[in-house]
């Protein structure tokens, strides 16, 4: 698993948001490391910032019913 796909998942996992020092015993990582990732994580639009706490990306399911086109 990449570090990109180990922070993906962990913030994934917090729903109430997570800040980057908070990922740095869990996951092993300097601050600097997991700040260069999240951000690239941020930029492609996988993950959520408010603040200084980042957010698993919502889903676009949740947006609301889609309409099904019948015959």
């Amino acid at each position: 698993m990449t570090l990109e796909e180990k922070i993906l998942d962990y913030i994934n996992h917090h729903f109430t948001g997570v800040r980057i020092s908070e990922m740095e015993v869990p996951l092993g990582e300097t601050r600097m490391m997991l700040g260069f990732v999240t951000k690239n994580l941020l930029d492609k639009g996988k993950i959520v910032k408010i603040e200084n706490s980042y957010y698993p990306q919502p889903d676009i399911r949740d947006e609301g019913p889609k309409h099904s086109q019948s015959p």
